[in-house]
């Protein structure tokens, strides 16, 4: 039996003025109950790009290896509903799988 591919998820966000006002124990809370989910689900980071110094459109950008379709819809589930990610970041999200580049061109 072959082992599925993972999921590749690139992600672009914008940090939400709503994010910048929270005080800092919320921020930090906030962020320790996101990364102890993205943990819990298996998710790799693959690249995290700070872009924010050169582009107005995103702040940062990146790659994440997620093991399953059922961990990306936990992920989506638990952004809705226990982050409200969208209170404090604007985003939009892009899955794929991933290929070989060995033979591109040859």
């Amino acid at each position: 039996m072959s082992k599925s591919k993972p999921i590749i998820r690139f992600y672009f966000a914008k940090m939400k003025a709503a994010f910048g006002e929270l005080p800092d124990e919320e921020k930090i809370a906030f962020m320790r109950k996101d990364r102890e989910n993205l943990d819990a689900l298996g998710m790799k980071a693959v690249s995290m790009v700070n872009c924010s110094w050169s582009n107005d459109e995103w702040d940062y950008i990146g790659v994440e290896q997620w093991p399953s379709m059922e961990a990306i819809e936990k992920r989506k589930e638990f952004e809705n509903e226990e982050l409200e990610v969208s209170k404090y970041v604007a985003f939009k999200t892009i899955l794929g799988t991933p290929e070989s580049f060995d033979g591109y061109g040859k």
